[in-house]
């Protein structure tokens, strides 16, 4: 009997969202756990469509990030370095592994789509736990409070602290989307805004203050919540880490016109993160202009020796010499040239679109969050961000949204 109720949860499509909650939750644990996760989705995904006789329906949604990966394999004809394109293929194979996952099994119900998130936030909280308790124990030994914020504060994982809070940030939106809030989910809703500040990512931050408003305007806030949302967010504000307000302030060092037009820049420059990054955009204008790659591009992950070479002739500290564009527009520009910009902007035009739709705050609050980090990170190159970006896509297209009662075996499913 117990063998038997094993076998249908593990047939069941209810096991498959524990195995999506279990590859996000590995994220940030590291490369091989999550990796393995995957693997282990991929394959009951496959296992469930065949013993379920599934009719395989193609989910145009999902076709985008197939064909990317397809575009990301052609620039092997052309790529100026084929061993790193022959990588690069390597790391985003999950472009094309996770949308044929989600395509052989079932749209989700909001019900399997909360669980998934209720598993993973409550993850996020364990290992906010853990970073906090770290730091504290860092504390005691240099009695420096920089150990509680920004890359320190996540760096028993070798982490970044940006990508940390981006992955928090969800856990904070999916609980904020919640209609009914227990004691234990405002706690949380503190905890990851505590988290935020101390991860001191200023554009983070921004969305953070975007998403407040959203959250205010778009759902009935009576008085009573309004004025406990002002009267946190001041005291949090007050409190924020000197260091936050320190990066914020420094931003006002960037040289906008002198970046832009510089020849030559020294050793000791003194740079911002928005001015190092307005330098790999005017690389990127100067590749476009001098190189042949506005159709094709380099090549995936074949960018770097031009860059270098571009940087080498600015006379930039040496440190950045290896830097990749940190955008990842002018990433995906620069190596599969206007077709792959095209086909990512599809991608998010389709989230957006299928955001207002669902009108799920979560959604919304994704799909504006990943747009905006894509400015400043090259996102899809690091397995954290290349994970969260396509199970998420693929989930969230793979969700019902449109009623607030799903029905399931005649049985009626309401939304938490």
């Amino acid at each position: 009997m117990f063998k038997a109720k094993i076998k249908q949860f593990i047939n069941s499509q209810k096991f498959l969202g524990y195995l999506i909650a279990l590859v996000l939750s590995t994220i940030l644990i590291g490369f091989a756990p999550s990796s393995i996760a995957l693997g282990i989705f991929v394959f009951f995904s496959i296992r469930y469509f065949i013993i379920h006789k599934q009719k395989l329906k193609i989910d145009s949604n999902l076709l985008l990030p197939i064909a990317l990966y397809f575009l990301f394999f052609i620039t092997l004809f052309w790529s100026v370095d084929i061993d790193q394109t022959k990588k690069g293929l390597a790391r985003t194979v999950v472009l094309i592994l996770v949308p044929i996952a989600f395509n052989l099994i079932p749209k989700f119900t909001l019900k399997s789509f909360y669980l998934i998130f209720r598993i993973f936030t409550g993850t996020n909280i364990l290992l906010g736990i853990f970073f906090l308790i770290s730091a504290f124990i860092r504390y005691t030994e240099s009695f420096s409070l920089g150990v509680f914020t920004y890359h320190e504060l996540v760096s028993d994982l070798e982490l970044n602290a940006i990508y940390v809070s981006v992955i928090f940030s969800i856990s904070l939106f999916y609980l904020l989307s919640k209609k009914t809030k227990t004691f234990q989910d405002n706690f949380k809703i503190v905890f990851f805004i505590i988290l935020g500040f101390l991860l001191s990512s200023k554009l983070m931050l921004i969305i953070l203050a975007v998403a407040i408003l959203v959250y205010m305007f778009s759902f009935r806030v009576n008085r009573v919540k309004l004025v406990y949302l002002i009267i946190m967010g001041t005291v949090i504000v007050y409190l924020a880490p000197k260091k936050l307000m320190e990066r914020f302030l420094f931003e006002k060092e960037t040289k906008i016109e002198e970046v832009w037009t510089k020849k030559e820049f020294g050793h000791v420059y003194l740079w911002t993160g928005t001015s190092i990054r307005l330098l790999q955009l005017r690389i990127l204008k100067d590749q476009l202009k001098e190189e042949a790659i506005f159709w094709k591009g380099f090549g995936l992950y074949a960018s770097r020796d031009n860059t270098l070479k571009r940087h080498i002739k600015f006379n930039t500290y040496p440190g950045f010499h290896t830097y990749n564009y940190h955008n990842q527009y002018a990433q995906i520009f620069s190596e599969t040239g206007i077709f792959g910009l095209g086909l990512l902007l599809g991608m998010l035009g389709i989230l957006f679109v299928n955001a207002l739709n669902s009108k799920d705050f979560l959604f919304i609050m994704f799909s504006i969050t990943i747009t905006f980090v894509f400015f400043t990170e090259t996102f899809l190159w690091r397995q954290t961000g290349l994970f969260l970006f396509i199970i998420l896509y693929s989930l969230l297209n793979r969700t019902v949204f449109e009623n607030e009662v799903v029905k399931i075996n005649n049985r009626n499913i309401k939304r938490e």
